[in-house]
């Protein structure tokens, strides 16, 4: 006791804040990283193949168009590097803050045993970065951990999800930075 090991912990949370989250290195057939922003509206190749794989996206889409030079921007820095999102008027910034994924395809059922290969899905798997980290932590800590953000961490530097009870939405989890839940 004592040493300093949620202090360790938080430290490190905030030092890695800005590095944006990757896919696993050993995924094999995955879509590039994108945000939300560019798989509804770039009109590019590498989008397009991505939306042609999906069955939510009709092939002919009227909603295209060539994204300005700060959409580009914020989708460059969004996906590869969130440290310079401060640095940037309220605009850019809520272009950041958009919602990250890949796709996951699923993988070909022609060498397959037809027992598995009738469980698997030919719809590709919308896989979400995030960079929310989630801390589990014994019930009796819950309150201690937002005590010791409380004390040392700078209001505002991160926001924290305590969650009480059922886990929410991936939708929601994605907001935080982190999410405290009791095991």
């Amino acid at each position: 006791m004592g040493v300093g090991k949620t202090l360790i912990s938080l430290a490190a949370i905030l030092s890695t804040l800005h590095q944006p989250a990757q896919p696993p290195p050993h995924q094999v057939d995955i879509s590039p990283v994108l945000t939300a922003h560019q798989l509804h509206t770039y009109p590019f190749a590498s989008v397009s193949n991505v939306r042609s794989r999906l069955p939510q996206y009709p092939p002919l889409r009227t909603d295209l168009a060539l994204p300005s030079l700060a959409e580009m921007c914020a989708n460059i820095l969004a996906t590869r590097d969130r440290s310079a999102a401060a640095d940037f008027g309220p605009h850019m910034s809520k272009l950041l803050k958009q919602r990250i994924c890949y796709y996951q395809y699923p993988p070909d059922t022609s060498c397959m045993r037809a027992a598995k290969a009738a469980y698997t899905s030919d719809v590709p798997e919308r896989i979400y970065l995030s960079k929310t980290t989630l801390l589990v932590v014994p019930q009796m800590l819950v309150e201690q951990w937002l005590h010791e953000i409380e004390t040392h961490i700078d209001h505002g530097a991160l926001s924290v999800l305590k969650v009480d009870g059922e886990l929410p939405g991936i939708h929601k989890l994605l907001e935080y930075d982190v999410s405290l839940l009791d095991q």
